[in-house]
């Protein structure tokens, strides 16, 4: 892991995403970029025109003072560009977000988005905050690691994987499995059934073995549960587990489409309680 990017709007939900980006950037010695974008709707007449421009000019002039403070204060807290084991910097753009960290991630190496995110019943800012998440997600092919409101950063000591036993799960557990090893953190790899049967125990001892062949000596345990629904199954375990961070991979079917069956609003919500490893299938 050699560059991480961390949009942040300022918010008290984006602070959390930057608390857990700049851990991880220290613990993998990467360099950590801050980004803001500042995006404007498309005027009509030059009034309005002369109007937005000026509200442009202000508020890239106090984004700009909020990233040069807020990198002073990561350099101050936590070593960054002074010996802390990483590096810091920050972007600020006129654009989409979508639009820039798919340039970015695409064009200038970076191969980890950690951004903040919230539940569907918060506030209208905090909906577009998790609006924002989802959009990157759909748009990016680097691991984004969406960050709730309410979560504290206490280390990483264990990552939850949820498999469907895709035939993509193997090489994206490399993503995983490389996160976990800069915090010494094991890794369990769950599956969600509704029931038990001699067919699903047949795919986990198949998959079982291939993992053990492709990681040999990884701190890895392998678990089925039972439950009907596989988000509460995966959350309770999580929570049983002390889990700090649930992995999934993203299918070209949509978002989690084929992990949970819920609606965009109730996968937001569920996306918002824990600490979400997003992980890119190929398209």
């Amino acid at each position: 892991m050699k560059k991480i990017l961390c949009p942040t709007d300022f918010s008290k939900t984006a602070s959390r995403a930057v608390e857990f980006a700049t851990h991880i950037a220290q613990r993998a010695g990467a360099h950590l970029t801050l980004m803001h974008v500042v995006h404007l709707p498309i005027v009509d007449t030059s009034e309005t025109a002369l109007v937005a421009s000026e509200l442009l000019g202000e508020q890239m002039r106090d984004a700009n003072e909020k990233l040069k403070s807020l990198c002073r204060q990561l350099e101050e807290t936590h070593g960054a560009n002074r010996g802390g084991n990483f590096t810091c910097d920050y972007v600020l753009k006129e654009a989409l977000l979508t639009d820039v960290t798919e340039h970015l991630t695409k064009h200038e190496g970076y191969d980890l988005i950690v951004m903040g995110t919230t539940g569907c019943d918060s506030t209208m800012e905090e909906l577009l905050i998790g609006s924002n998440t989802e959009a990157v997600v759909e748009e990016v092919k680097c691991p984004v690691l969406s960050v709730p409101g309410t979560a504290e950063w206490q280390g990483v000591n264990k990552i939850i994987y949820a498999t469907d036993y895709a035939p993509g799960d193997t090489e994206a557990l490399a993503k995983v499995v490389d996160l976990g090893s800069l915090f010494g953190a094991p890794i369990d790899v769950v599956h969600v059934i509704k029931e038990s049967t001699r067919e699903d125990s047949s795919k986990a001892a198949a998959f079982r073995q291939e993992l053990e062949q492709a990681y040999p000596g990884v701190p890895m345990r392998f678990e089925e549960i039972v439950n009907k629904h596989a988000a509460e199954g995966l959350k309770d375990y999580f929570n049983r587990e002390n889990g700090s961070i649930l992995a999934v991979l993203r299918k070209e079917k949509g978002f989690l489409q084929s992990l949970f069956s819920q609606s965009l609003a109730e996968k937001m919500t569920y996306q918002a309680e824990v600490p979400l490893l997003v992980l890119q299938g190929h398209k």
